[in-house]
């Protein structure tokens, strides 16, 4: 299994992080290919959006556990799944995105490298930060950026 991590610090309380990224309809906001989601009974969603010029419609679940501040997702279709995890640090949240994939490694059914799924993941937790704060009072430098394990913001060694 393909497992992927990255960290972000935002200036901005946990519950206010967690209620942006829990509200299915905000997905299109941070994931660069969502352009529609629908909520659905017992924790599904229904995803839409295009991928290098191909439309996609995908269906799976999001579970939001407000308690913890984590969310955790899947994929019916592909072997895909997922979790994002709030931490209060003073005055900041640190937000940690993991992705998980069997057998190999696709986003959106789109074979990636590491490197770019890693890009990825930073590019979701810089629109995360950039949403749920006032963009002319954050810095949008990688200084923020952090891997849990201390390990610099280099994209190559950051899978775990």
């Amino acid at each position: 299994m393909a497992q992927y991590k990255q960290s972000i610090r935002i200036p901005a309380a946990p519950d206010e992080i967690f209620d942006f990224v829990a509200n299915v309809r905000n997905l299109p906001k941070y994931l660069p290919t969502t352009r529609k989601a629908q909520p659905k009974p017992h924790d599904r969603v229904r995803v839409q959006g295009e991928v290098e010029g191909h439309l996609y419609v995908a269906d799976g679940y999001l579970r939001a556990d407000r308690e913890n501040y984590r969310l955790e997702w899947g994929a019916d279709e592909e072997n895909y799944s997922g979790h994002l995890k709030i931490q209060p640090q003073d005055d900041l949240s640190l937000v940690t995105v993991h992705l998980h994939f069997q057998p190999k490694a696709t986003v959106e059914g789109e074979q990636r490298t590491d490197e770019q799924i890693q890009q990825i993941l930073v590019d979701i937790l810089e629109s995360i930060r950039n949403e749920v704060t006032d963009e002319s009072d954050s810095e949008s430098d990688e200084a923020d950026l952090a891997l849990l394990d201390g390990q610099s913001n280099d994209l190559s060694p950051s899978v775990v």
